[in-house]
């Protein structure tokens, strides 16, 4: 997404030219027959306020507007209208030419993004921990040839960074723009030719509901793939390119048309109070915004006036509108290292001072970059070609510095020893996650590993439930190895055990109910497994009752079967910010780490309703013995992010490294050892 993604101003092209784009001339007569009057939409700029508004504040504090981030969605909208009608223009003039359009683009999009990205990478090199500045580099090189949206899906799991880390992550919605713009004019060009006339409008409708279909699809099954593929974002492009060559219906009449602009705001506001990050989206609840923004730009074509498009163009929208571009692009690098740095969201008067200095920026960026390279009226070819090499060697100087540090592995030569020590500490996880724990960009359904003693007669040791456990799996290796029993590993991502019997039948609930049945089926079924190991980050809240219920009842099915069971409660929860890349920050910076740790009596009071549950179920079905490991990293004032040696234990902000997982081997140890003491099976 950006300010004014389609063109350099914002203008509408005579009905005329709209009736000769219908008949299927690709050319036109000479160009001298027609003169386009162009008209200015200054409805269309307040638009682009009214996208990047919601977007800058969202990114701010989500709880000012939880919706906005469909802001992406109406400049798609607008996008698309607005590149549609330039070409299509230009087309039926006889005038497009690929050098023409493809230097404005790059006078439009290159000299404000080279600034933002360059501006970035610099204090980035200077703040930025080796372990973050590797990334941001992958991440720049991608961003600098417009596939930044695929970099991110590739990217995207389930132990990604968090967003504050990916100081370029908003230029996955420019990569979209940017696809589309090298995609559009040659499709626009071969669905001009006359043979294709007649077909034109069928196909690209059939385009448009084809990936709105899409984008609904995934955006069920594989949310990820929704939100950044090309293909699942074409329809709102595409939609606003359906109204800029005349394949709606004309709207006549005033109350219509009226109508039309006030259901417009009325969608946009709705999607932006009532959606949230818990929406489904995009897919068909992308319709509210970008039906929204077509409505909006559909009542005001012609140069027709109506309320909406009045309040869209009051000044201060039409302001914030030619800025929106920059704002865009600064707001976020601006807000995410506030946020990195500061390991929390930004309060109201830190929030007000941020969000004044994108502003502040933005104008300037306005002003004295995007405008200076703007080009009026007609050029030379030379000079257009001058452009577009200007603005590949700016782009490929981009990727080198990005290639630069990636190579470099974040140029580790910026830290100290100490760092360093921290760093290669926090990168020692067990080595089984990525092929062992189930889960989208990790191991397959399905998946159960086999570690420990690997004797076909081992009795087996069965480690259960999600990452939580999964970050178990070195201490019960070290465990079963020595005790000469084998380790069976059965872990995804997301699905605690049994925990989300009310969790709204969502597809990736189902998969989880799936994953817990046959998990529990197995172990039950299996004689060889003699004692099973349950880990899990279990939900707060109203959830919990329903999950510990659930939880009981598959425990006292493994005990009726004659299995041991150790359930292990969660680990510290280093929240706002604190934990191990806290600490990886703090060193690099040769900063205090004490904002990194978790004062005991907070962690006491957020893990006392989950250890609380888990003891009564221990209490309550014989031979269940409880482990809690986070009196292990307490003492009576702290919880640290550390072990004995002084070394990192976590990998998160609550994820165990393979250092803190065999730093929980006596704990886990003595219960496996209560556990496997000879007893009856529970009476059920």
């Amino acid at each position: 997404m950006r300010g004014n993604p389609g063109g350099d101003r914002l203008w509408a092209f005579d009905p005329s030219v709209v009736s000769l784009v219908r008949s299927g001339c690709a050319a036109g007569p000479p160009a001298q027959d027609f003169t386009p009057r162009m008209k200015y939409r200054a409805d269309i700029s307040g638009l682009r306020a009214l996208a990047v508004v919601p977007v800058v504040l969202y990114h701010a504090d989500p709880r000012l507007v939880p919706g906005g981030y469909v802001g992406v969605d109406i400049f798609f909208v607008i996008s698309g209208y607005l590149i549609t009608s330039i070409i299509a223009r230009e087309m039926a003039l006889g005038r497009f030419s690929f050098l023409t359009f493809y230097d404005r683009r790059i006078r439009r999009i290159v000299p404000a993004y080279a600034a933002v990205t360059l501006a970035t990478a610099l204090v980035a090199v200077a703040t930025l921990p080796p372990l973050m500045l590797e990334p941001f580099g992958r991440a720049l090189e991608f961003a600098s040839v417009f596939l930044a949206n695929r970099h991110f899906l590739a990217t995207a799991g389930y132990f990604a960074p968090g967003a504050e880390e990916q100081l370029l992550l908003h230029t996955w919605s420019l990569a979209v723009e940017e696809q589309f713009y090298l995609i559009w004019p040659l499709a626009l060009i071969g669905l001009f030719h006359r043979r294709l006339a007649r077909w034109r409008g069928l196909i690209i409708w059939t385009l448009l509901i084809a990936s709105l279909y899409l984008a609904s699809k995934n955006a069920l099954l594989r949310p990820n793939n929704a939100f950044y593929n090309f293909t699942s974002r074409a329809w709102e492009l595409l939609l606003g390119g359906v109204l800029a060559l005349g394949l709606v219906p004309k709207v006549r009449g005033r109350l219509l048309l009226e109508a039309m602009g006030l259901a417009g705001l009325g969608l946009i506001g709705a999607a932006l109070v009532l959606f949230d990050r818990t929406t489904v989206f995009p897919g068909l609840s992308a319709l509210l915004p970008a039906g929204g923004a077509l409505l909006l730009i559909w009542a005001g074509e012609e140069g027709r006036a109506t309320l909406a498009g009045r309040l869209l163009g009051l000044a201060p929208l039409v302001a914030v509108g030619l800025i929106s571009y920059s704002l865009y692009l600064w707001h976020w690098p601006i807000l995410a290292l506030y946020k990195f740095h500061a390991g929390h969201d930004p309060g109201l008067a830190a929030g007000v001072a941020l969000v004044g200095a994108a502003v502040l920026v933005s104008v300037l960026s306005w002003r004295f970059v995007e405008m200076p390279f703007r080009r009026h009226g007609p050029a030379a070819p030379s000079a257009e070609w001058h452009s577009i090499k200007f603005g590949a060697l700016t782009l490929s100087a981009l990727a080198g510095i990005g290639l630069l540090l990636a190579q470099t592995g974040g140029m580790p030569q910026r830290a100290g020893a100490d760092y360093l020590a921290a760093e290669a500490a926090l990168k020692r996880t067990w080595p089984g996650t990525q092929d062992c724990l189930q889960g989208p960009g990790l191991a397959p359904a399905g998946t159960r590993c086999r570690f420990g003693d690997l004797a076909p007669d081992a009795p087996l040791i069965a480690l259960w439930g999600d990452s939580f456990a999964n970050h178990h799996a070195p201490a019960l290796d070290a465990i079963a190895r020595a005790g000469r029993r084998g380790l069976v590993q059965v872990t995804k991502a997301g699905c605690a055990p049994q925990a989300s019997a009310s969790s709204g039948g969502s597809l990736e609930a189902q998969d989880c109910e799936r994953f817990r049945a046959a998990a529990l089926a197995g172990f039950v079924a299996d004689p060889n497994v003699k004692l099973v190991v349950i880990g899990g980050l279990w939900p707060s809240g109203p959830a919990l009752a329903p999950a510990m219920a659930g939880l009981k009842d598959a425990v006292a099915q493994l005990r009726q079967a004659g299995k041991g069971v150790v359930l292990i409660g969660p680990p510290p929860d280093f929240v706002d910010g604190r934990g191990a890349r806290c600490v990886l920050r703090k060193r690099f910076l040769g900063l205090d780490e004490t904002p990194c740790f978790l004062p005991t009596q907070l962690a006491e009071a957020n893990a006392a309703p989950v250890e609380a549950a888990l003891t009564r179920i221990a209490g309550e079905v014989p031979g269940v013995e409880l482990v809690l490991p986070r009196a292990a990293f307490c003492d009576d004032a702290l919880c640290r992010p550390v072990v004995a040696d002084g070394g990192l234990g976590f990998i998160d902000a609550g994820h165990l490294n393979a250092p803190g997982s065999l730093f929980l081997v006596p704990e886990l140890k003595a219960g496996i050892e209560r556990a496997t003491r000879p007893t009856r099976p529970a009476a059920i």
